[in-house]
């Protein structure tokens, strides 16, 4: 047992390594000189210093026998206790943290060991024809021998054969498998929240004991990350209502089979209307048929365009029946909620004849802006559509200079039919480019 005290502080620590953590993550100690710093081992004093700015400890006898000795130390106390060797999911956390501390510190020799310790080592190691202390490497196979795994971690358990470092991925699937996690592993992480990013299927296992053990993986993590992604909670209340729905899924189910099951059960609801679509939306007024026309031209073209997508997804299993209706909805809003903007903004460059904006706008490839030339042909009767690009340029051109040399002095709308006055003025258009 480690007692280590200064001014205002004492704490008792079973291992060296624990003490070492307590160093290197506390700030109670980062303004104290080594000096002010008492640590003994029942009742032995051991020396505390400083390695650049780090509080540490010297100790005598080899580098070797020294750094095994921390390894022993939380071998005896947290990996094999009564020598019965645990499993990774029976061990806190803060306790298998700390053997991958020792191969952290196995890269940092100069702040375990003095040079003079170091250099016997080095020489030892030469006799052998080894190029140096590899502390690492030491620590690897010391590992294998007593845990069975290196650094890589142990294998996890119906995890496919993977092997994982990490502690909390070894809790996880050990609670989805419905393995008796002691509580005070399961409280480590209920506070610690850890189960985040590729665990997230795992947070209900922490407060709902019902869960555990009850579904497949694929399932449970399916039905995991539908329920999350709609704000809904697995709770003891509704967990076996649920593990009984989940029944008749295919054994791997996607996320988007769990939504429309879980849909068509009345468990999850509709998805509502985003709160922009609550409020109404000022579109404006045309200033003339051919922004009238092209506001319509474009809503209809950028219906279409999402609701074909929509049944594509849906065809093809990426979406479900839920996000399918909903989409829809704001397809079809949306159409009624585009503006007159960019209609409004085109006709007057068309009346005050911006060659240099109206080319940029429809002197393009077929595939673009294909609602705007729809609509010159609808007003206009002119084509720019499934022509050449030279020929293109040149109808564009020669139209909007024809539009500009036959602007009537005070029209407001450049489209075919006008009215000047009580007067009413049709614009021919050219055969050639009709």
């Amino acid at each position: 047992m480690y007692q280590l005290s200064f001014a205002g502080f004492s704490q008792s620590f079973r291992t060296m390594l624990e003490v070492l953590s307590f160093f290197r993550s506390n700030t109670l100690t980062a303004g104290l000189d080594a000096a002010d710093i008492s640590l003994a081992f029942f009742g032995h004093p051991v020396p505390v210093a400083r390695f650049n700015g780090t509080l540490t400890v010297r100790r005598p006898g080899t580098a070797t026998s020294v750094f095994l000795s921390l390894i022993d130390e939380i071998d005896g106390a947290y990996f094999r206790p009564a020598f019965a060797a645990l499993e990774p999911w029976q061990i806190r956390r803060e306790h298998w943290q700390l053997l991958y501390l020792a191969f952290d510190l196995a890269r940092e020799p100069l702040y375990l060991f003095s040079s003079d310790q170091l250099a016997q080592a080095n020489e030892e190691a030469g006799k052998y024809r080894r190029r140096g202390l590899d502390l690492f490497e030491h620590l690897q196979l010391e590992s294998e021998r007593r845990f069975g795994f290196r650094y890589a971690g142990p294998v996890v358990e119906d995890g496919g054969g993977q092997r994982n470092g990490r502690h909390e991925v070894h809790v996880a699937y050990a609670l989805a498998a419905g393995k008796p996690v002691p509580h005070a592993v399961i409280d480590d992480y209920t506070s610690l929240s850890k189960f985040d990013s590729d665990l997230q299927w795992a947070k209900p296992l922490l407060v709902v004991p019902e869960l555990r053990g009850a579904l497949p993986l694929p399932k449970l993590a399916a039905l995991a990350s539908v329920m999350r992604h709609s704000k809904q909670a697995i709770t003891s209340q509704n967990a076996a209502l649920l593990v009984m729905l989940m029944g008749p899924a295919r054994n791997e189910p996607t996320t988007v089979e769990i939504d429309d099951l879980l849909h068509a059960k009345g468990v999850l609801d509709p998805h509502p209307l985003p709160e922009a679509y609550l409020k109404p939306v000022d579109v404006g007024q045309p200033s003339c048929k051919f922004a009238e026309v092209l506001r319509r031209t474009l809503a209809d073209q950028a219906r279409d365009k999402r609701l074909s997508e929509l049944e594509q997804a849906r065809a093809t299993g990426t979406k479900s029946k839920r996000d399918l209706e909903l989409g829809k909805q704001l397809a079809i809003l949306d159409h009624g909620r585009s503006t007159h903007t960019f209609g409004n903004d085109l006709a007057k460059a068309i009346q005050e004849g911006d060659m240099s904006y109206l080319l940029s706008v429809l002197d393009r490839p077929d595939d673009a802006n294909r609602g705007t030339k729809l609509a010159v042909r609808e007003v206009f009767g002119i084509k720019l559509i499934g022509i050449r690009a030279a020929a293109r340029a040149e109808r564009s051109s020669s139209w909007l200079a024809w539009i500009r040399r036959s602007r009537w002095s005070g029209r407001r709308c450049p489209c075919r039919s006008v009215r000047r006055g009580a007067l009413r003025v049709k614009l021919h258009v050219p055969a050639r480019w009709r």
